[in-house]
C-alpha cells in the first residue's frame, strides 16, 4: 500500500493528481494507493498528527501562508522515511527541492508520463530492499514485518503484542529483550518502561506521565523516567 498525501491550494489541480493517482494505481496492480488531499499546508500537518505520515507527498510550492518547501521542512523534522515531490508551474525550485531531500518536482499541467515515471523512482526508493524489516516469530510461523511500520511492542502476560501502522497487531513468541536486541541497529526504536518497546516516529506528544502515538494508544512513562526519555527522544528527532 502507497499512501499519498497530496497538498494544493487549487481544487482543480488536486482533482487532476488525485486522478493521475488513481490511474497510476489501476495500471500498476502490484502498488495499491490510498490518497488523502488537503487544501492547505496547516490541514496536512493536522492531518498528519491525527492520523500519521504518509510514504510520498505531492505538494505544491506556492499557497498561502506557508510554501510547499517551508512545509516538506516540517515534514522532514518527523524523521519519518518519505518521498517527496513539488508541483510547480516554474523550474527555479529545483534548488530548494534539493535542499529538503526531494525526489524532484512536476511540471503543471502535470502530464501522465511524467507522473508515472516520478512516481515510480519514488516506490522503487521505498520498496522493501530499501526499507529494513524485522522477522517475527509467532504461533503460527514467522512473520517479515518492515521495520517503520512497526509501532509499538506490549507485553502483557507473558505475551508480546506488536502493533503494527495498518492497526493491525501480530503476537510474538520473543521476550522484549530479544527484540531491543534484534532493533539494537534502528535508532527510532526506544524501551520507555519496562513492558513496552515504542517507534518514536510514532510518537504524537510527550508528557511527564505517558506518550500519545499516532494511533491513539498511550504508554505510561515512570517518574523516574521521563528526563532520559525526553533527552533521547529530542535527540533522535534533531539528528544527532
Amino acid at each position: 500500500m502507497l499512501r499519498i498525501g497530496i497538498c494544493d491550494d487549487e481544487r482543480e489541480d488536486i482533482e487532476r493528481i488525485e486522478g493521475l493517482a488513481v490511474r497510476f494505481s489501476e495500471e500498476h496492480p502490484e502498488t495499491p494507493v490510498r490518497i488523502q488531499t488537503y487544501r492547505s499546508p496547516y490541514a496536512l500537518l493536522d492531518g498528519i498528527e491525527e492520523s500519521g505520515g504518509f510514504d510520498l507527498y505531492l505538494l505544491d510550492v506556492v499557497m498561502p501562508h506557508m510554501t510547499g518547501v517551508a512545509l516538506a521542512q516540517r515534514i522532514r523534522e518527523r524523521k519519518e522515511r518519505a518521498e517527496i515531490l513539488f508541483l510547480t508551474v516554474s523550474e527555479e525550485y529545483a534548488v530548494e527541492a534539493f535542499r529538503v531531500k526531494a525526489a524532484g518536482y512536476l511540471l503543471k499541467p502535470v502530464r501522465k508520463p511524467d507522473f508515472d515515471e516520478a512516481v515510480l523512482d519514488c516506490v522503487r526508493r521505498l520498496s522493501s530492499e530499501n526499507n529494513p524489516s524485522l522477522v517475527l516469530r509467532s504461533k503460527d510461523g514467522l512473520h517479515r514485518v518492515p521495520i517503520d511500520e512497526l509501532v509499538c511492542v506490549e507485553s502483557f502476560d507473558h505475551n508480546k503484542i506488536c502493533t503494527l501502522a495498518d492497526g493491525s497487531d501480530l503476537e510474538s513468541s520473543a521476550t522484549l529483550t530479544e527484540l531491543m536486541e534484534a532493533l539494537k541497529d534502528h535508532p527510532a526504536f526506544i524501551r520507555p518502561h519496562r513492558a513496552y518497546i515504542v517507534n518514536m516516529d510514532h510518537i504524537r506528544k510527550l508528557t511527564t506521565r505517558e506518550l500519545l502515538l499516532t494511533n491513539g494508544k498511550r504508554i505510561p512513562i515512570p517518574k523516574s523516567g521521563y528526563g532520559k526519555l525526553k533527552s533521547a527522544y529530542l535527540a533522535y528527532m534533531m539528528g544527532t
